[in-house]
């Protein structure tokens, strides 16, 4: 019995362990699972991240992966979040730094409710709800012929009240990698003046104008391309004119940086991972473009923050925010001083991308105005093979690109009956008189003798 005893036990515990390693945890490795967001897609796609709740940034978002249908889970971002909301007034009367100075996190998260998240979940924070979770569907991921395939993203969005108006960052994870960095802009308008003001602003009801204003919306992005910190590196690409055709320049950043859109050259940006490649060699990467850049908000010199559109840098801790960066461990207060031509080159980069939206005042923004959306994009390139999306065989681009059109039958003319032979028409016989003939003008002289004979013998009688 004393040696029966060790042996159930060992047993046991070879059961329980057993178990414990066949059965998948839950949450990722990262955080705990109250923290954990793991959604598989329709076609099989799965996005996993962790995020956290902080008082100036708000919602961050951590460990983000992707895993294709039936592919290989790999790491794209380590760390994710909005990092300034910069809204001066033409009127200069205000110039708001609303992240670092006033925050969306905290007292200024909202609580939301079920109808906020329709067919959604709601992730809590001790208790308050502050995150919905949904599955969205766009159209069309693609169409091609009689193949037409809808793509679905995962949706993550949170809201924050600053003064007057109503922020909603929002995250969309699409099934085929790619992901959409939005902002929502609602609420109310902060900002008025008299009618003294209307080339300021816009005259929205009597004597009340409505001050214009900028929306500078930054995003700090820290790229861990496949879960290595220091093997990514930046290309900037360009499109020059040669004659009549376009040539891609490619260009490595090899320092800190800040560079702007040129629509120009339709220049956008890739991350690339150094050492990891898809099943065709090709690098994975991720390309970065800011479709809503229209318009460049150049401040003052004191906002030189202000004067690129994306900002590249190495990683440090007290790098936060866009502006009004707190100056501790050696740290500048914004961009354009942690720009100090530091290497890229084996560094965790970070990437700083912002758009602008200028808001001009109408009459139909009172009492509450509709959300007006800000957004960049993020696309994989390379990450794989072939699209994720289609489900048919990969053709290598030659049949896609030129299909060979469907023979059509020969066109038979229709056969006619034979015309009857064209009789040319009978010689027409000289008329004999007439108006210019011989015979006409001697029987009109014989009438006139005839008259004038008559005339005489009346006379004589």
């Amino acid at each position: 019995m004393k040696t029966k005893t060790p042996l159930n036990f060992l047993a046991l515990l070879f059961v329980v362990t057993h178990l414990l390693y066949l059965t998948p945890s839950k949450a990722a490795e990262f955080c705990s699972d109250d923290y954990y967001i793991n959604v598989t897609l329709a076609n099989g796609a799965r996005w996993d991240l962790c995020w956290e709740q902080r008082n100036r940034e708000g919602i961050i978002l951590h460990k983000v992966h992707y895993t294709p249908a039936a592919g290989q889970r790999r790491m794209v971002l380590s760390s994710a979040s909005l990092a300034q909301i910069h809204v001066p007034y033409d009127d200069n009367g205000a110039r708001y730094h609303d992240i670092s100075d006033y925050g969306l996190g905290g007292s200024y998260m909202v609580g939301l409710r079920q109808t906020d998240c329709p067919a959604g979940k709601l992730l809590k924070l001790d208790n308050k709800p502050v995150i919905c979770e949904q599955i969205s569907q766009s159209d069309h991921g693609f169409r091609y012929q009689n193949e037409q395939v809808n793509i679905e993203s995962l949706s993550l969005f949170s809201v924050s009240r600053v003064g007057a108006y109503h922020y909603i960052p929002l995250w969309r994870f699409y099934a085929d990698g790619s992901i959409e960095p939005a902002v929502g802009a609602t609420g109310a308008l902060q900002r008025f003046n008299d009618a003294s003001a209307e080339d300021r602003g816009w005259l929205i009801a009597d004597n009340k104008v409505g001050l214009g204003h900028v929306h500078n919306f930054f995003w700090k992005l820290d790229f861990d391309l496949a879960g290595s910190s220091r093997n990514d590196l930046i290309e900037e690409l360009n499109l020059q004119q040669q004659g009549e055709q376009l040539v891609l320049q490619v260009k490595e950043l090899a320092t800190e940086t800040g560079r702007s859109v040129n629509p120009a050259t339709a220049r956008r940006w890739l991350i690339r991972d150094r050492e990891q490649k898809n099943t065709e060699g090709q690098a994975l990467a991720y390309e970065i473009r800011l479709p809503q850049s229209e318009q460049q908000d150049r401040g003052p010199d004191s906002e030189t923050f202000t004067h690129e559109d994306i900002y590249f840098t190495t990683f440090r801790d007290c790098e936060l925010y866009a502006s009004h960066n707190p100056e501790l461990a050696g740290c500048a207060d914004s961009l354009s001083g942690f720009v100090n031509q530091e290497t890229l080159q084996g560094a965790d980069l970070v990437v700083w991308p912002s758009t602008t939206f200028y808001h001009m005042p109408r009459a139909e923004d009172a009492p509450f105005m509709d959300a007006h959306w800000s957004y960049i994009s993020l696309t994989p390139r390379d990450w794989q093979a072939r699209n994720p999306l289609s489900p048919s065989a990969d053709l290598s681009g030659t049949d896609l690109a030129q299909p060979e059109p469907e023979p059509e039958p020969p066109i038979t003319p229709p056969v006619l009956p034979p015309r009857p032979p064209i009789t040319p028409p009978s010689p027409v016989p000289a008329q004999q008189g007439g108006t210019g003939s011989l015979d006409y003008g001697l029987l009109l002289l014989l009438v006139l003798a005839s008259w004038g004979m008559r005339r005489r013998r009346n006379r004589l009688d």
